[in-house]
């Protein structure tokens, strides 16, 4: 699964239980376990939901910084090679 359509179903998962404030033991947990790569066992606690579903919100929030950063400095450089290109061109004729 890429890691976008992981941070789709993170996202609606977020959303649903921001919404209705219902949390899917079994769901929370699954994506838990996928997006950080481990295999803990889900518990019933409210506290352990809560903490869960606040974790997958930062790292929500952190896979945007990071895509945005990463946009940032794909712009950056395409920029850069633009400039070079264009001295190259001048200095050609």
């Amino acid at each position: 699964m890429t890691n976008l359509a992981l941070r789709s179903e993170v996202e609606v998962l977020v959303r649903e239980v921001e919404k209705t404030h219902r949390y899917s033991m079994s769901r929370i947990y699954g994506l838990y376990n996928r997006v950080f790569g481990t295999n803990e066992t889900p518990q019933s606690c409210a506290s352990c939901l809560i903490r869960k579903v606040r974790e997958l919100k930062n790292w929500l929030a952190k896979s945007s910084e990071n895509e945005r950063i990463a946009e940032k400095e794909t712009s950056v450089v395409q920029s850069a090679s633009v400039k070079t290109a264009k001295k190259h061109l001048k200095k050609d004729k």
